[in-house]
């Protein structure tokens, strides 16, 4: 999806994300690595939202075990209990970082949050819609990680 097809006033990224556990099984010689589950979708931007947010239906389809529970709050102010599953190996314009995904209903749309942003070293340019590598990692395969 290009910027002209994004809704007015929104980011919407491709996004490809795998079971990081079937990519360690991968990487130790246990599976194939054309075994490894994998998708990719149309997330939007959301920095209003913490975490990676997946439809249920993708998370079955990666085979992700469920880590925890946590009460979520929507941008309404209503209040849920969602589940969070993980790992998630999430590459976003070339950029890996590993995550745990916040469980949507199937159907609802991906949402790229804070902390996987953060991960990613990207922000948000609003005035062309899209993300670019913080000014101070340019490299577009290597973001910068603070160790203060």
């Amino acid at each position: 999806m290009g910027k002209d097809d994004a809704p007015m006033g929104k980011v919407v990224v491709s996004i490809e994300i795998s079971s990081a556990e079937d990519e360690g099984l991968a990487r130790a010689g246990h599976i194939a690595p054309d075994k490894v589950r994998r998708a990719e979708l149309q997330a939007i931007v959301d920095t209003g939202a913490t975490m990676l947010v997946l439809p249920e239906d993708t998370i079955a389809r990666l085979g992700l075990p469920l880590v925890r529970k946590v009460n979520a709050r929507y941008g309404d102010g209503r209040m849920a209990t969602r589940n969070v599953y993980g790992s998630v190996r999430l590459t976003v314009l070339g950029r890996v970082v590993t995550v745990d995904a916040l469980s949507a209903p199937a159907g609802a749309p991906a949402l790229l949050g804070q902390i996987p942003l953060e991960g990613l070293d990207y922000l948000v340019d609003t005035s062309q819609q899209r993300l670019v590598p913080n000014p101070e990692s340019p490299d577009p395969a290597m973001a910068l990680v603070e160790v203060l």
